[in-house]
């Protein structure tokens, strides 16, 4: 299946080597700070649908730490994405979150979590055997507890594959220099 995407009208110049570089896998964590408008989530939510469309047996995972704000923020900023990307009619995109979005030619999904509950992680079922969560996004990387509290969903969601995104986005703390 050919798909005709024009990604540079998508994201902003300064992101384009950026997502570049995740396509190409050369990296295995991307961190992005940013303040309000710097579209670092619109970023993510254009390159999560794209590495999913490009790796056949990649899942993605998204979390942020407070549940309630999930469907307003990274669900919607994934739906966004693939919207814009023109790919909508390949994605059965549900009204909310609970139900993951599914790449229809394949059968990948794109998972949407609060971490009210880390231990809900271990509960995500992958759709076939040979697909695993190669993607993890936490936004608002600010929010969560630690770097201990990440481990315990990335020991969850790295499993059984070989290639491995984790992207992590934050608003970094208000500075002189910020």
């Amino acid at each position: 299946m050919q798909i005709d995407i024009k990604i540079k009208d998508c994201v902003i110049s300064k992101f384009m080597p950026f997502l570049k570089d995740i396509l190409d896998h050369k990296h295995s964590q991307y961190l992005l700070p940013g303040g309000r408008g710097s579209t670092k989530s619109s970023c993510f939510g254009i390159a999560i649908p794209l590495v999913i469309m490009a790796y056949p047996n990649v899942n993605a995972a998204c979390f942020r730490k407070v549940g309630n704000t999930v469907q307003d923020s990274i669900f919607s900023q994934v739906v966004w994405g693939i919207n814009q990307l023109g790919v909508e009619q390949f994605f059965h995109i549900p009204k909310n979150y609970a139900t993951p979005i599914e790449y229809i030619p394949t059968g990948q999904r794109i998972y949407f979590k609060g971490m009210d509950d880390p231990n809900k992680v271990k509960s995500i079922k992958m759709p076939k055997k040979d697909h695993y969560i190669g993607i993890t996004w936490f936004e608002e990387l600010d929010q969560f507890a630690g770097e201990n509290e990440l481990r315990k969903v990335t020991q969850s969601t790295k499993r059984g594959g070989q290639l491995f995104w984790d992207f992590r986005s934050f608003n970094p703390p208000i500075s002189r220099n910020n």
